[in-house]
């Protein structure tokens, strides 16, 4: 049974500090006392109660008494100036009247359990000097009520959906026969959760403490706030609890969502043992089951990508897959997915990247920065086409290879490299299928002629290093698809 809280303020500073040496001037207590003559007790009075204590030998000053000490159950009065008294009780007792006795008779405040606390109480009054006989002893006639404590375990469920997107840096690319492309691609995977299931679940823990009579349970509840019953376990009733005696019982229930709450456990019974109650907070915190936290990512060209957990998303991949070779002329379709799996629902998800590729019947051409870096040196892929000349033959009069002359920059505008480099490139485009025009043809012929005279070290007449020029524009008019069939992706 609840029971009302009715400590003045000043009581209450005054026994949190002990209440040493403190001065309670007379008021009126909460309850109206009774005069009743000569040294009545709490059978004398008829208050129904399983119990009874008496601080006597004219008590002053704060005085407590440990009733249970393991379950920290007490009773507590202050005495001032000797005439005064004020009390409180711990959870767990009942005061139902409490007798003060002083001079020849007593006065009997009668509290039916709904308070655990009052002050002013006092002895009748003296009609010698006005105000009270002097507190002789003070009997306190009570109750024991149940004392029932509970735990509370909050649950939910996190589960955490994943997306993937797939980018790459080319959509289109024309290629030679023969040619391969390196495509850049980034794969991002991200995740968001969705919380659910919330539940609170916990023990309900009561004790007995009256130290003779058992107490028979007839109900128990729990509630969460603010109307959500729980289930109760563990338990048939009704209940027979025995004196000093502990029973355990177990509770769940389902919340519709994270709010904190209160859980409050009720307890009813019959018998002079009264009911208590409990209540516990009702806080979330982390999730306590976690759903598809991680994920595997893989690429259907490249194989494994990696593991991603929610800490570390969004998370991006970055890596490279060679497109091509095609050996004949036509178009083509390069499709690459990305995907992944979860590691607990095994749900998946995919995304994909596709290039469209061309590869032309007549060819396409490619500049001499593409096959500096394809031939058998490297660093990129190796193209066979170089393997019509041979990169490391000689050319022409130059006393270098094929490759090293490709390698050598034009210094100081030499017209021997700045030819041969175009025409090198061309020789390498014709020879890789593009077609040609007559006008490049010409230039060709002209440029074999050249090398087949010249060195590079030879000192150029003005009219020859000019038609060295205009012949090398013409040829890297071609090699970058200005002219001819058109340029191929690099």
């Amino acid at each position: 049974m609840g029971r009302k809280k009715y400590l003045a303020l000043a009581i209450v500073a005054l026994l949190a500090l002990g209440l040493a040496g403190s001065v309670i001037t007379a008021g009126a207590a909460a309850v109206s006392p009774e005069y009743w003559e000569g040294n009545p007790n709490c059978a004398d009075i008829s208050c129904p109660s399983g119990a009874s204590y008496k601080f006597d030998d004219n008590p002053r000053g704060t005085i407590t008494r440990v009733i249970d000490e393991a379950h920290n159950l007490w009773l507590r009065i202050v005495v001032t100036d000797g005439l005064y008294v004020a009390w409180e009780a711990s959870p767990g007792i009942v005061v139902n009247c409490v007798v003060v006795k002083g001079g020849p008779n007593a006065n009997v405040y009668r509290y039916g359990g709904s308070y655990d606390g009052d002050t002013d109480l006092s002895a009748p009054t003296n009609p010698n000097t006005g105000v009270p006989y002097a507190v002789s002893h003070v009997e306190f006639c009570f109750d024991y009520e149940l004392i029932v404590s509970k735990d509370a375990h909050p649950t939910y469920t996190r589960t955490w959906s994943w997306t993937i997107d797939k980018v790459g840096d080319q959509t289109e690319l024309t290629l030679s026969p023969g040619q391969q492309f390196t495509v850049n691609y980034d794969v991002t995977v991200d995740a968001t959760y969705t919380d659910s299931d919330w539940a609170v679940s916990g023990t309900i823990t009561i004790y007995n403490p009256d130290p003779v009579n058992p107490a028979v349970i007839q109900s128990i509840t729990d509630v969460v706030s603010p109307d959500i019953a729980a289930t109760v376990s563990g338990v048939s009733l009704p209940y027979t609890l025995g004196p000093h005696g502990t029973l355990t019982c177990s509770y769940e229930a389902a919340l519709p969502d994270a709010s904190s709450r209160t859980n409050t456990a009720t307890v009813t019974t019959t018998g002079p043992v009264r009911g208590g109650s409990g209540t516990a907070d009702v806080t979330f915190g982390d999730p306590t089951t976690v759903v598809d936290e991680c994920i595997d990512v893989t690429d259907d060209q490249y194989g494994a990508l990696g593991t991603v957990c929610f800490g570390d998303a969004p998370h991006t991949y970055t890596y490279a897959l060679t497109v091509g070779p095609y050996s004949e002329c036509g178009d083509y379709q390069f499709v690459n997915v990305a995907s992944f799996e979860a590691n607990d629902t095994g749900a998946t998800g995919s995304d994909s990247w596709t290039v469209d590729i061309s590869v032309p019947c007549f060819g396409c051409t490619l500049t001499p920065g593409y096959w500096k870096t394809h031939s058998r040196y490297g660093p990129a892929p190796y193209d066979e086409t170089w393997a019509q000349i041979g990169e490391d033959g000689l050319f022409f009069l130059s006393g270098q290879s094929w490759y090293k002359v490709l390698w050598t920059p034009p210094e100081g505008g030499n017209a021997y490299y700045i030819l041969a480099h175009a025409y090198i490139a061309a020789r390498l485009n014709i020879l890789n299928g593009a077609s040609s025009t007559a006008e490049v043809d010409a230039a060709l012929d002209w440029a074999q002629s050249f090398f087949d005279t010249y060195t590079p070290t030879y000192k150029l007449s003005k009219t020859v290093r000019s038609l060295a020029i205009a012949r090398a524009a013409t040829l890297d008019s071609y090699n970058n698809g200005l002219i001819g069939p058109g340029h191929c992706s690099e």
